[in-house]
């Protein structure tokens, strides 16, 4: 897939940065304003369609964004054949709220990726690590997104350093785009907690807050039944979904995890029957021994679809 090139991904940190006012410029008559303004600017309006995304809408797969596997039959599961892993066309949004438009397939060599990190003993032991499940001699692997800035349009500038070059270029263009990456994971290592806003903490159950609600409250939810319950216990959850200190918008672990952790989206989980069983898994790649599952990732729904689904 594509290659993490976080130095370049200017917008990364700032994007994950929940906690901070955003600031637009104020503009003034006579009032003298340079490149910091106008980068102030560009990024006051983009981090505030960000953040909408990201609390009103979540992260998922919008439309496509299909995870495949592409080759020819052997006829059998013990030849070595080449298989292509390929991400459809789509629209999506990542785990920070960053739109992701995909307009062409992406595509990777399954078996030259494979085959690289199993020649490698360090990187074959971390798969390993991280994705085999032994009871089911699988190696399981996840395909993630997340929004990339891409530096594009390079044009010459004046120098600003001694020596810095005969003919000195910056990018004058940063595109939008996207980072697929394939991530050894196994399901049954993911914690099972909800969290609704994806770099925020778990949304807590209703059992867990029902004793900071107030008695007219608690009435309220304990008079309802069916789908009004559910309602107001789901509103009660978010009413305390972020505490209450100067803390609360600040990315979980915000000091610990990578905001590229943060940013990740799940569009698939692969599974790969490795060859012979544990304590020393080989690899064959071959499309009679990997499975892919696209039904496990988000999904969200616009207002289409949900009419559409309580037509039905």
């Amino acid at each position: 897939m594509s290659e993490p090139d976080d130095n370049c991904d200017t917008s990364l940190a700032g994007d994950g940065r929940f906690e901070e006012a955003l600031k637009r410029v104020s503009y003034e008559p006579g009032m003298l304003l340079g490149l910091e303004a106008t980068r102030a600017e560009q990024d006051y309006f983009r981090r505030r369609a960000t953040r909408h995304g990201y609390w009103l809408h979540g992260a998922g797969t919008v439309a496509g964004l299909r995870v495949s596997i592409r080759a020819e039959d052997p006829g059998n599961d013990t030849d070595n054949v080449r298989v292509r892993l390929v991400v459809s066309p789509g629209v999506g949004v990542d785990g920070l709220g960053r739109e992701i438009s995909v307009a062409e397939p992406y595509c990777v060599d399954l078996g030259a990726w494979l085959t690289a990190q199993h020649e490698d003993e360090e990187l074959w032991g971390a798969l390993i690590r991280d994705g085999y499940a032994v009871a089911d001699n699988l190696l399981w692997l996840k395909v993630t997104m997340r929004y990339q800035d891409c530096a594009s349009g390079l044009q010459p500038v004046l120098a600003t350093e001694v020596n810095a070059g005969t003919d000195p270029v910056q990018p004058s263009r940063v595109a939008d785009c996207v980072l697929f990456e394939l991530v050894a994971e196994r399901p049954d290592d993911v914690p099972a907690d909800e969290h609704l806003f994806a770099a925020h903490s778990r949304i807590k159950a209703y059992g867990e807050i029902e004793a900071k609600l107030g008695e007219r409250e608690r009435a309220q939810v304990e008079a309802a039944d069916g789908a009004a319950r559910s309602q107001l216990e789901l509103g009660a959850r978010l009413l305390h979904s972020l505490g209450d200190d100067n803390q609360s918008l600040v990315a979980r672990q915000a000091f610990l995890t990578d905001p590229a952790q943060l940013a990740r989206t799940l569009l698939a989980r692969i599974a790969i029957r490795l060859t012979p069983p544990a304590p020393e898994p080989d690899l064959i790649v071959n499309p009679r021994r990997i499975e892919v599952d696209n039904l496990v990732r988000p999904f969200l729904f616009n207002a289409a679809a949900l009419a559409r689904l309580i037509r039905a």
